[in-house]
């Protein structure tokens, strides 16, 4: 039966990405798509990843991480290497493996991929946003926004303070049925109309696919199976502390 299958974030988490792939037995006819955030992080380097998902015919929608190397990038061949003084040692690593064709590929990323009733994209959805519609300061934010406050406005990650509810549970299906990613859960955070399949690999969690059927009359969200792989170690640890972990 044909597929459309899911990735969270990779974050340069190749090797898990292919375990995983290997795990899914990936058909011809399958789909698969990630939810962006393919780079930075992990100890892929950013070309490895584009020309992985490329080669692979994986389609990608934009995540921050994606839009941010895209600007670091723009900015190096403008500004020289001064400007990579203010980037942090896995963010120049990213900005200067990138050739002019990967940037080229990572500036055609769109936003959001529809595929009949099933939405994928980065982060999430206001109330009010219109994805046919979206501004260009919307797009930024659809690839940034988890948590919303009480007025239901858009949140920091660190503002744990004013976190009211995740975007996922006030999300009313207008835009069909969302699978995304951004914010690392331990599990799949699953909504009527949503899905949050970010599940930290590269924090040392795991890996994650969501895949739905595809039937005659669509694509059949009410029956996601996921799917994991284990990541190697906790990458991010390893670069913050600069403590290596132990591969588990």
């Amino acid at each position: 039966m044909k597929r459309v299958i899911i990735y969270g974030d990779i974050h340069g988490c190749l090797d898990e990405l292919k375990a995983l792939r290997e795990k899914l037995q990936i058909q011809k006819n399958d789909i698969e798509i990630s939810v962006g955030d393919i780079l930075n992080k992990g100890p892929y380097l950013g070309h490895e990843m584009v020309r992985y998902v490329q080669e692979h015919h994986i389609s990608v929608v934009m995540g921050n991480n994606e839009a941010k190397a895209i600007k670091q990038y723009r900015k190096y061949k403008k500004e020289g290497e001064s400007f990579l003084k203010t980037l942090r040692p896995f963010e120049i690593a990213t900005v200067m493996s990138l050739q002019e064709d990967d940037v080229a590929f990572l500036e055609k990323l769109p936003y959001f991929l529809r595929i009949e009733n099933l939405t994928v994209l980065h982060g999430g959805l206001l109330p009010g946003m219109t994805l046919a519609k979206l501004s260009e300061a919307e797009k930024k934010e659809i690839t940034l926004i988890r948590y919303v406050n009480k007025e239901l406005h858009p949140i920091p990650w660190s503002d744990e303070h004013n976190r009211y509810k995740f975007w996922t549970d006030i999300y009313d299906g207008r835009e069909g049925f969302i699978v995304s990613g951004h914010h690392p859960f331990e599990e799949p955070k699953i909504s009527k109309y949503a899905i949050d399949i970010d599940t930290g690999c590269v924090y040392g969690r795991k890996l994650t696919a969501v895949t739905f059927p595809i039937t005659k009359k669509g694509v059949d969200t009410l029956k996601p199976q996921f799917v994991s792989q284990k990541a190697k170690k906790d990458y991010w640890h390893e670069y913050i502390y600069g403590v290596k972990s132990e591969e588990y």
